[in-house]
């Protein structure tokens, strides 16, 4: 739960950062722990196909996207995905299936709420029993998205996501940066690596040097439609990992930023909150706009005073979609 809070310091992105280098032993035994947690565990085979989609940060990355995108894609192939995951920034530890019209996001967190627009989606810390119910329940395919920390199921196929202007930031563990896991280990655990943002040819290079025969993909996060706007005027404001992602979206759109307001991920928006920043838009003769992940946790009688700008993901080409459709009907 405190990691969902925390607001991406600026050190983290410094690789010359002396409280980086200072909390150095702190992320290694922390890592270290981890490490002896994780190997304890005895992973479980399941009777579907299991999909990981991770990244190696805290988050920012763009994993959920890629989520989205993957189960899209299933169901276009009449495939029946069930997504599994933490309540993450929700309260609720027991197994149950999300409803959006009957659950909260501080039930359940404001990312379960949306996949669960998408497809079936399950909360729970209780990864072996969140797979048999969603097998229950239908499912043919189980789309997980914290693989590199959870090793409860053996996964049958494992996608590192990478933002290509994030990367790993200054490629420590956390807390001295933003990494859960080691990159070599991260990469070499992996089957494929979807880079999200623009070609990153170092990067790519990198990644084949600790892992040669692995299998690359490129995409990129697009607007759906830009929402109209009097005088191109707005303010802005999000809850994310890595904020100035949404921020560089907002600027190839084309809009005139008069003020872009950051907050933790997963923040937990006020009344006070949201009446300052409607004012803050009213008084600048401006609209005011923000995330889809952002708008689920914004009290109903205030959505109609703030706009969404809707963001997907778009694959370069359909290469990822045909070797994750092979290997499904092949058995993985």
């Amino acid at each position: 739960m405190l990691l969902n809070k925390l607001r991406t310091p600026e050190f983290w992105s410094n690789h010359q950062s002396i409280l980086s280098k200072c909390l150095s032993p702190v992320a290694e035994l922390i890592n270290y722990i981890s490490n002896i947690k994780h190997n304890s565990i005895t992973s479980k085979q399941v009777s579907v196909p299991v999909i990981g989609i991770d990244s190696a940060i805290i988050s920012g990355a763009g994993k959920t996207p890629v989520i989205d995108l993957v189960c899209e894609m299933l169901k276009q192939y009449n495939y029946n995905p069930h997504i599994l995951t933490s309540s993450h920034s929700g309260y609720v530890d027991n197994v149950l299936q999300v409803d959006p019209n009957l659950h909260s996001y501080l039930q359940v967190g404001d990312e379960s709420l949306l996949s669960a627009r998408v497809v079936p989606t399950w909360v729970g810390k209780n990864r072996i029993k969140a797979s048999n119910a969603a097998i229950s329940a239908g499912a043919d395919v189980l789309v997980i998205d914290d693989w590199l920390k959870n090793n409860y199921l053996i996964k049958d196929y494992r996608v590192l996501v990478i933002d290509s202007e994030q990367m790993f930031g200054n490629e420590c563990l956390f807390p001295a940066g933003p990494l859960m896991h080691k990159i070599d280990a991260s990469i070499r655990s992996s089957d494929s690596v979807i880079i999200i943002g623009n070609y990153n040819e170092l990067l790519e290079n990198n990644i084949k040097e600790i892992k040669e025969n692995i299998q690359i993909f490129r995409a990129k996060m697009e607007t759906v439609d830009k929402v109209p706007v009097e005088n191109n005027r707005i303010i802005a404001f999000c809850g994310l990992g890595y904020p100035n992602k949404f921020k560089n979206t907002l600027q190839e759109c084309g809009y005139k930023i008069l003020d872009f307001l950051k907050f933790s991920d997963h923040h937990p928006y006020t009344i006070t909150e949201i009446k300052r920043l409607i004012n803050i838009a009213k008084n600048n003769g401006a609209t005011l706009i923000t995330t889809t992940k952002d708008y689920v946790k914004i009290p109903e009688i205030f959505k109609k005073e703030i706009k969404i700008i809707q963001i997907k993901l778009k694959l370069e080409n359909n290469d990822f979609c045909d070797c994750l459709i092979n290997k499904i009907k092949s058995g993985l």
